[in-house]
């Protein structure tokens, strides 16, 4: 008897886990590794460039956006944990010392500790063009907005050397990015998300996401880390967010906050 309902109640939990993690019997965490790791082997990508490509909200940004909890690597995981198993894993495959890859996101958040001041008042100093491209992201339908090294994002649309495309996500992944990349897109940004992106590469803002509360400016990053600056029409801070595990911020004017995450 105590067979059978040892029997029943894991075959409950395993129906469980599917229905809340339907990507569990997948392996899509799986393919996106290899994807990555063709990917760098095929171009000879640098570690440097490596890092950049994989910062918060680029284009080898494995991080889940919309669920806080997903299953990889055979368990579940929060979400922000998914991309530092991947920096580990391509740190080890690029020789760096595990201790020197071990350091890189406290040093990362020592840097941004360090920047505040004058981000602060770079901010104050260009204020007037922050508000412009507050206002341009708050009327535009989307979220996302990358804007480095040639490469751009609104949204799942992405522009690289004057070719638009995106990934082919399966409707059960919770990843943002595939093994799959449909490629010569018909699409082409709007006048309106063209000027966004212009001014984020002028305003030195690599990444702008839009959330319910407010608007998040990426001035770097490092796999799930960053820091930079946040509005609230409200003039507060938004706390609540699992893509920014908010470890400092000090308001700056009215609306304005400058943050650091984790």
């Amino acid at each position: 008897m105590l067979k059978k309902i040892t029997l029943l109640l894991l075959s409950f939990t395993g129906i469980c886990f599917g229905q809340e993690f339907p990507e569990k019997d997948k392996k899509y965490d799986v393919d996106i590794f290899e994807f990555l790791m063709k990917s760098i082997e095929k171009d000879s990508v640098s570690f440097e460039t490596f890092l950049i490509n994989s910062k918060p909200f680029s284009k080898w940004d494995i991080r889940p956006l919309k669920r806080q909890k997903v299953w990889a690597l055979d368990t579940v995981h929060n979400a922000s944990e998914v991309p530092n198993f991947i920096f580990g894993a391509f740190s080890h495959k690029y020789d760096v010392l595990q201790k020197t890859a071990m350091d890189m996101p406290n040093q990362f958040l020592e840097k941004g500790k360090s920047r505040k001041n004058p981000l602060e008042i770079y901010l104050n100093e260009n204020l007037k063009k922050f508000e412009n491209l507050t206002k341009l992201i708050l009327e535009n339908k989307n979220d996302i907005f990358t804007s480095y090294q040639g490469i751009q994002r609104v949204d799942n649309v992405y522009k690289e050397n004057d070719f638009y495309w995106k990934y082919t996500i399966p409707t059960d992944s919770p990843f943002p990015i595939s093994n799959k990349i449909e490629s010569n897109l018909k699409n082409s940004f709007s006048k309106q998300q063209i000027k966004i992106l212009d001014l984020l590469q002028e305003l030195n803002i690599y990444s702008a996401v839009k959330t319910k509360k407010g608007i998040f400016y990426l001035v770097d990053g490092l796999t799930d880390n960053s820091y930079g600056f946040y509005f609230n029409l409200k003039g507060e801070m938004e706390t609540d967010n699992f893509l920014f595990e908010i470890l400092k911020f000090e308001k700056i004017n009215t609306n304005y906050f400058y943050y650091i995450a984790n």
